[in-house]
């Protein structure tokens, strides 16, 4: 009889994919020491179990202001209630790790909040908090790994194999999430022109016509940022919404990978119809796939041949390989000494999933169907700030092309002062807020304050004009930092500092701070900069002047919205 150990759910909370991925790694590890094991989304677990619950592992992601995923929120909510017992969860161990952003002031906040929560419910952690920080140079698995390993020696401690029973290799075969069966010869019977999201569509999904896609840089500058101008009908919108497109890939993306497939003895009919299925490792198969589909509209849409490959790739590739070479590359790719080699491999270049294929040939001429759905990720939906005014632009939609993680709601109040940081495509949800303002005439120099940075004011100045004819409108107060057009490099923060009268001016009035833009160092800089006005203009020591901001952080009146 086959040795089965205690019971292990994994519980997830992502927006972006992320987390998912990750408690599906833990789901698949856990399998070495026999575990059974399950993994869901937090919404789609019943909570009232959690009281029978011996051991949880919750793998969460922090969005916007320190706001928990979408697919979180009723799991959340639930356990927010003041009638729950202090001893609700006095049987549950649990472990919780994060996915956040340092650059952030609320990093991890979701995750610290969910530990706290457990405890206070009886709850009894198994380790300490895992806190992945998406600006280690190896992302979130760079805390991960260690957490991960910690993880497996404290649950082996409660619950050890016997002693006739070993853990299985790193490296065991890994058997597929589901099975993938040719349902059809043929895929005739198939709209080309439907997308195999339509059937799972929700109520605020909608198609729009593309009217402009331009280039707003210089042709000769590094940085191609794009204005997309897109045609609704009805879609009404606020100053500082997101809209989420679902992109595709590129026809030339998708004749390489059919290339490396078939240059590698795997041939797969474009029109071949495929069924995906659950098998008994219990993870759900998404709406997306529970209809039948053409290998073409996988390619089209949904695996993500653009996709930056992890260490479970390797894992994988290590198994079917035929070539001792490339077995060894694998495993130690898959390893943590590895995890330098790998960063330089694939991460620092960016080499995709489909150019990895291509340098292992060997293990992708054994790939299977079932195998494409483990090592080709899906196409997360891109998230972007809408840079137009619906008041102003009627039934279109703008878009500069920079992803953003998580939706601001810029101030309604139109008496405040809003202090507007926004270099580079940070500008978007700016340009949005201030049409609108314009639209409805509301709107004077020192209530809208726009710092705007870039490199080049010759080059990458997006929307120079429009912003300058409002600046000599009186609309805005248009302030600009340049660094490449000087001997010494100028940014944001330094223009926020020369013109520090008018920041204290307005936060007097309770301004509204705002920053949009490149993570890195950028929000700390500028904050740095905020609290040095403090101090110069309001006699504040630095004590005092960070807990202004703190106070302006719980007001909300101070928000961050950067990527990486």
């Amino acid at each position: 009889m086959v040795f089965e150990n205690e019971k292990l759910t994994v519980l997830y909370g992502s927006q972006t994919g992320n987390a998912q991925d990750l408690a599906e790694r833990i789901w698949r590890e856990s399998k070495r020491f026999y575990f059974r094991s399950v993994v869901k989304p937090l919404d789609e677990y019943d909570v009232l179990e959690l009281i029978s619950e011996k051991c949880v592992i919750f793998i969460c992601s922090t969005t916007g202001q320190g706001e928990e995923p979408d697919n979180m929120k009723n799991f959340w909510k639930f356990l927010l209630r003041k009638s729950l017992s202090t001893s609700a969860l006095c049987n549950l161990r649990f472990g919780v790790f994060g996915l956040g952003d340092s650059s952030y002031e609320k990093f991890n906040y979701v995750a610290k909040r969910l530990r706290k929560r457990l405890l206070q419910l009886g709850a009894q952690a198994i380790l300490p908090l895992g806190l992945g920080d998406d600006q280690h140079d190896l992302g979130y698995d760079g805390t991960a790994d260690v957490w991960i390993e910690q993880l497996w020696k404290e649950l082996l401690i409660t619950y050890p194999l016997p002693s006739d029973v070993q853990p299985l290799s790193k490296h065991y075969k890994i058997v597929p999430r589901w099975n993938v069966h040719v349902a059809l010869s043929s895929g005739n019977n198939i709209s080309r022109h439907q997308s195999i999201y339509y059937s799972t569509r929700r109520h605020a999904d909608f198609t729009a016509v593309v009217l402009e896609n331009r280039r707003l840089t210089s042709s000769d500058h590094f940085q191609d940022v794009r204005l997309l101008k897109l045609k609704t009908t009805g879609q009404e919108y606020a100053p500082g919404d997101l809209i989420v497109l679902r992109p595709r890939n590129l026809k030339s993306q998708i004749e390489e990978f059919k290339d490396v497939l078939s240059s590698n003895g795997i041939h797969i009919s474009p029109d071949e119809v495929l069924s995906v299925s659950e098998n008994e490792s219990q993870v759900p198969v998404p709406e997306t796939l529970k209809h039948n589909v053409t290998f073409d509209q996988l390619c089209d849409e949904y695996f993500d041949l653009m996709a930056i490959p992890r260490r479970h790739t390797f894992n994988i590739l290590g198994q079917i390989t035929e070539s001792e070479l490339e077995k060894e590359k694998c495993i130690e790719f898959t390893t943590a000494e590895g995890q330098d080699e790998l960063y330089t491999y694939v991460n620092r270049p960016k080499r995709n999933i489909v150019e990895v294929l291509r340098d292992f040939p060997y293990a992708t001429k054994n790939l299977t169907k079932e195998m494409l759905f483990e090592i080709i990720p899906p196409i997360k939906p891109r998230e972007f700030s809408i840079a137009s005014s619906y008041k102003f632009h009627n039934d279109e939609v703008h878009v500069l092309l920079a992803i953003v993680r998580y939706k601001t709601k810029l101030v309604k109040e139109r008496d405040c002062p809003v202090i507007m940081v926004g270099p580079g495509t940070g500008v978007a949800p700016f340009r949005n807020y201030i049409f609108e303002r314009y639209k409805e005439n509301n709107s004077n120099p020192t209530n809208l304050i726009l710092f705007y940075g870039c490199r080049y004011e010759s080059k990458d100045f997006l929307c120079r004009d429009e912003f300058k004819k409002l600046h000599d409108e009186k609309k805005i107060e248009l302030i600009c930092a340049f660094s490449r057009d000087e001997d010494s490099k100028i940014y944001v923060q330094d223009k926020i500092k020369e013109n520090k009268h008018l920041v204290w001016n307005a936060l007097q009035k309770d301004a509204y701070i705002f920053i949009a833009g490149n993570a890195r160092l950028m929000p700390q800089e500028v904050r740095k900069a905020f609290i040095s006005v403090c101090m110069d203009c309001g006699g504040m020591n630095e004590d005092a002047a960070n807990k202004f901001f703190q106070r302006m952080d719980k007001e909300m009146r101070y928000q961050t919205e950067c990527w990486s």
